[in-house]
């Protein structure tokens, strides 16, 4: 599951996108959000849909995306520990409408094989229809013309392995791009933490309680320049390899440690983005290439399209862990760093300026959520 964020969704994330210039940073976060949804699309889909997709999700076949892809090897763990206080859940779904069934075997399959979940029939054209899709999907970001929508969501909360001190949590200033500067409450630590200095960033690992069959963990990505998170996020997106690899971080305490409180919450639409990233054609209404997911019918000759991508997601982090939700919904219609020196004895690590950040499952290396810190404000 890979969920995006941005923060903060207000009257003036128009100044952040003069700013920053966010193509890069949607681009790179839609192919995190991708991975699981577009699988599932995948998996239905031949010929060049199928190859753009492939492209999309980086791999050769279908069949080695859904037996290597990390997302893949994630939904075959018992992700949730309760007496870690580990709570992780990834549920996915996809409803046709009653017009284009009977829904292939072979897609149901796949479905029930790797995303632990099935096509289930239900009449789009029934007001009572929203109370058996999840409250991800709004009545209203579906039509009369729908036929299919692919959702997935995730729950997760996690403890810290070494809590914050709550009592010595204080306000200080966290630089926005566009030059002012807010005050939020900043939490800090004694303790050791896995740390790395590289070329343009440095980086923090902030391990959660799990087993060893789990090992969730946040990583923080702070740009050693307060105005360093565009080119931060234009070496990932030119390297996606960068989330999924083992980083070489060493044991470290600190000089001063600080990182923001944050919540942050997000919904927008993908499908534009991604057509402007070259994955066009699924969303054409012309398209027969989704022949995989339905059995062929004379009326609607597998014209099976994509109309829209919703993302909705949610993260909190205070002292004690972290507390996150996201769902993406598909609605388909007819018709390595340079590394640099090493890093002087007991270094500082800030994040009082803007920063990304991912939670990861580090034994499949599979990401599940991935963002970037514009503001710690929740403004929604």
């Amino acid at each position: 599951m890979y969920p995006m964020f941005l923060s903060p969704r207000s009257k003036h994330l128009g100044e952040y996108v003069e700013l920053l210039d966010l193509s890069s940073l949607i681009q790179l976060l839609l192919k995190k959000v991708g991975q699981t949804i577009f699988g599932m699309l995948a998996a239905g889909a031949e010929g060049q849909t199928l190859k753009q997709l492939l492209e999309f999700l980086g791999h050769e076949s279908i069949d080695k995306f859904l037996a290597k892809s990390p997302t893949s090897k994630l939904f075959k763990k018992k992700l949730s520990n309760p007496k870690a206080g580990l709570e992780c859940s990834l549920k996915n779904g996809v409803w046709l409408d009653k017009k284009v069934e009977p829904i292939q075997s072979s897609y149901q399959k796949v479905l029930k094989t790797v995303y632990k979940t099935k096509a289930s029939s239900v009449d789009f054209g029934n007001k009572e229809t929203k109370g058996l899709i999840p409250s991800i999907v709004e009545r209203d970001d579906f039509d009369e013309n729908s036929v299919m929508v692919i959702a997935n969501a995730l729950y997760f909360k996690g403890k810290w392995s070494n809590p914050f001190y709550a009592n010595k949590t204080k306000d200080k200033h966290f630089s926005l791009i566009n030059g002012r500067k807010v005050s939020v409450p900043f939490m800090t630590s004694t303790k050791e933490f896995d740390y790395g200095s590289f070329e343009g960033y440095k980086m923090i690992k902030l391990p959660y309680k799990s087993d060893k069959s789990n090992m969730f963990s946040m990583y923080i990505f702070l740009p050693h320049e307060k105005a360093g998170l565009k080119k931060l996020l234009q070496n990932f997106h030119s390297n996606d390899a960068l989330f999924h690899g083992k980083f070489d971080l060493k044991r470290q305490s600190f000089a001063e440690l600080w990182i923001p409180k944050f919540k942050l919450s997000c919904k927008f639409e993908a499908k534009d983005v991604m057509k402007q990233m070259g994955l066009t054609l699924p969303f054409e209404e012309t398209n027969k290439e989704l022949s995989g997911i339905v059995e062929p019918r004379r009326r609607f000759d597998n014209l099976l399209y994509v109309s829209k991508i919703l993302q909705k997601s949610f993260v909190e982090i205070d002292e004690k862990g972290t507390e996150a939700a996201a769902y993406s919904a598909m609605y388909g219609k007819i018709g390595c760093s340079k590394h640099a020196s090493k890093p002087p004895p007991r270094p500082s690590f800030v994040a009082d300026h803007p920063f990304m950040f991912m939670i990861r499952e580090d034994s499949s290396q599979a990401v599940l959520l991935v963002g970037v810190v514009l503001s710690p404000l929740d403004n929604n």
